[in-house]
């Protein structure tokens, strides 16, 4: 099976980005929750997510399923969440939106993951900071109640 080349989705993510900073600036968070949502709808009709993923099964999925990157650790605390994401597949997304200081609005790393894993939880997660070093991004987010 032939597989959508990395960069192009880097850019396709890139130009969505940079796009909604420049329309909407702000107002983009607004639509980051409508598509997240939109995306989940849609990857549970496919049959790819199910409720209440444990984090073996969450891992599986952004490594295997989905292919964005060779690792992910999940580091949990009573107050915060952190995803280890190793060798990221869309680094090329990722390293320009951080030269450009473009916010990501729509990011498969933080909006669908987090959403992946607060399901079935009594809490939420709220992104505290992103921290890229070398091949290695920390996302790292707060439980909010």
């Amino acid at each position: 099976m032939k597989s959508v080349n990395p960069v192009f989705v880097s850019a396709l993510y890139y130009g969505i980005n940079k796009g909604i900073g420049e329309v909407m600036g702000s107002g983009g968070m607004v639509l980051s929750r409508v598509t997240s949502k939109a995306m989940l709808e849609f990857l549970r009709e496919k049959g790819i997510l199910h409720e209440n993923m444990s984090d073996d099964e969450v891992k599986e999925l952004f490594v295997k399923v989905l292919g964005l990157s060779e690792d992910l650790e999940i580091q949990e605390d009573e107050m915060e969440v952190s995803f280890v994401i190793v060798k990221p597949t869309l680094v090329d997304f990722l390293k320009k939106v951080t030269e450009e200081n473009i916010k990501p609005y729509i990011c498969p790393f933080i909006h669908i993951l987090a959403k992946v894993y607060e399901n079935g939880k009594d809490y939420k997660l709220m992104l505290e900071d992103v921290f890229p070093e070398g091949d290695v991004v920390k996302l790292k987010f707060k439980k909010v109640r």
